[in-house]
């Protein structure tokens, strides 16, 4: 009888202890690192908008975001009907291109919105605010395509 209150206790235990992992990665997420801002309020302070345009940005920010989540949907899809296809003895060569060429196009999608989005950005912008904008892009690069960070192992080139 000891032992079976002994292992009751300890799947209890377990459980709430799974479950206060879980509770804590899903709804207590720690803030962003000090030192790293988020992409939108440093172009607000880099670009000193006025509340009009923080206001025009935030819509421009909110239906980007939309669209990334669509094309990251659809991106995620396709890359897994395309893996799936190793599943058979034989790859059908024409469903595999057929997954490539849309593959292709979504990343071509994104990279359109995301120069659509910023297009959009600079149209907001005053003449003043445009030369800071123009000098704002490298750092939107980095967001854009961080640097790659090279982690193999040391080894014959």
């Amino acid at each position: 009888m000891k032992k079976e209150a002994l292992l009751t206790t300890a799947v209890v235990a377990l459980l709430l202890l799974n479950f206060g992992t879980l509770e804590f990665l899903f709804f207590r997420r720690p803030p962003h690192p000090p030192g790293v801002e988020q992409p939108g309020r440093r172009i607000v302070q880099q670009l000193q908008l006025d509340a009009a345009q923080q206001q025009q940005f935030e819509k421009l920010k909110s239906a980007h975001h939309e669209q990334m989540l669509t094309a990251d949907r659809a991106y995620r899809d396709a890359l897994g009907q395309y893996f799936a296809l190793l599943k058979n003895d034989t790859v059908d060569t024409a469903r595999r291109d057929s997954l490539q060429t849309v593959l292709t196009r979504i990343q071509q999608e994104r990279a359109s919105v995301t120069f659509q989005h910023f297009a959009d950005l600079k149209a907001l912008c005053t003449p003043e605010q445009r030369t800071r904008f123009d000098a704002l892009l490298p750092d939107l690069m980095q967001v854009i395509l961080p640097p790659r960070r090279d982690n193999r192992p040391p080894g014959p080139n």
